[in-house]
């Protein structure tokens, strides 16, 4: 299967209107590399196995409090002002 990736660099225009909301995508997002780091280790402690990425999304897919609350935190913010003008350098 062929990968690619790509990179894009972007500049914010209007920071001061949205640096508190990218601060809390932010947050956010370190919540969730929190949990999955919680379980990971978990799952070394229980059978010295790490869990490969499709088990780990699996897991943070399925409905728990803390993933749901910082998902809804999430889609909140980018529903908000982070359909913000961007311009992008190719």
């Amino acid at each position: 299967m062929l990968e690619t990736t790509r990179t894009y660099r972007a500049k914010i225009v209007n920071h001061s209107q949205v640096s508190g909301d990218l601060d809390q995508c932010g947050f956010s997002a370190s919540k969730l590399w929190n949990v999955a780091r919680y379980y990971t280790q978990g799952r070394w402690d229980e059978d010295g196995e790490i869990p490969d990425d499709g088990e780990l999304k699996s897991e943070l897919k399925e409905p728990n409090d803390t993933v749901t609350s910082i998902l809804s935190q999430v889609r909140t913010r980018r529903r908000s002002r982070l359909v913000m003008p961007m311009s992008f350098a190719h």
